[in-house]
């Protein structure tokens, strides 16, 4: 047995796919395909169950997995503490699905302190799942994650200044018959926006999505439709938007709460230096 061979098992195994384990190592799919085999024929078991378009992880592959799941951690880690973290080359898998500016400032007075340090970073999931530390909020998804809070805030409806809803005190039912303004239909304020309008029994009527912050406030301020929109940009950001203003709407009282996520046992050198960056910058 190899180590490269089982570090082509163990990711294989992690997303019961060979061809995402081939585009990590740049290799062709087959080179991973056939090196399991020959695992497999060394140990004279299946670790997978194939069929015609798909590969699955029998018990003999569990129970290898969670053996070499340790036996790598305290490789990574023996080579750690022998190379010293300024060694450590990892590129670090980074998604980042909530607070993206925040994230991206953060990023940048990270990489002051660690200009050697390189990133891969997605903000949406490209679908391996295959991510050293994620920014998110609350999911089960990630149950093979630990966690902590990186930031909290209230969340505020908001609508074109010029409306005259804006002087008026609200309930959610009133907005039933008002258009909306959305950020992309896979983002946690999509979520949260359909999640809040179905609790008092309507579907909103979304005039249009977006993927930006800018051009989501311009929408908002021409009067397109009802926005959701954070209390942390109220102090900076959202002030120059003079054409939009909060609703006050006595049962939306939502807050956003975003995770640091991270792998345990990828916990040391860059990763722990990013890690531990967040934990004592969050808010």
């Amino acid at each position: 047995m190899e180590i490269l061979q089982l570090r082509y098992f163990f990711d294989s195994a992690k997303n019961e796919n060979f061809s995402l384990t081939a585009k990590k190592y740049g290799v062709p799919t087959t080179s991973i395909s056939s090196s399991i085999r020959r695992l497999e024929e060394e140990m004279g078991c299946k670790l997978f169950d194939r069929t015609s378009n798909r590969i699955a992880l029998n018990a003999n592959g569990r129970r290898f997995q969670q053996a070499l799941c340790t036996a790598f951690t305290e490789i990574d880690r023996a080579v750690e503490e022998i190379t010293g973290q300024r060694e450590d080359k990892r590129e670090i898998r980074l998604l980042v699905r909530g607070m993206r500016r925040k994230v991206t400032d953060l990023l940048g007075e990270f990489n002051a302190r660690y200009p050697n340090v390189s990133f891969r970073i997605a903000f949406q999931d490209g679908g391996d799942g295959d991510y050293d530390v994620i920014i998110d909020d609350s999911k089960d998804i990630y149950s093979d994650y630990k966690k902590f809070e990186l930031y909290s805030m209230r969340l505020n409806l908001k609508c074109a200044a010029n409306d005259p809803i804006c002087q008026r005190r609200l309930s959610l039912g009133d907005l039933c018959d008002r258009s909306f303004v959305s950020m992309e239909q896979d983002s946690n304020m999509h979520r949260i926006l359909m999640q809040v309008c179905t609790r008092v029994g309507f579907h909103p009527r979304i005039s249009a999505f977006c993927n930006d912050i800018e051009c989501y406030d311009k929408l908002i301020a021409a009067g397109m439709g009802i926005g959701i929109g954070r209390e942390d940009y109220a102090a900076g950001h959202r002030n120059v938007h003079t054409g939009i203003r909060d609703l006050d709407v006595s049962d939306f009282n939502e807050h956003y709460t975003v995770y640091v996520y991270y792998r345990e046992k990828e916990y040391y050198g860059n990763i722990k230096s990013l890690v531990d960056f967040f934990r004592a910058n969050r808010l």
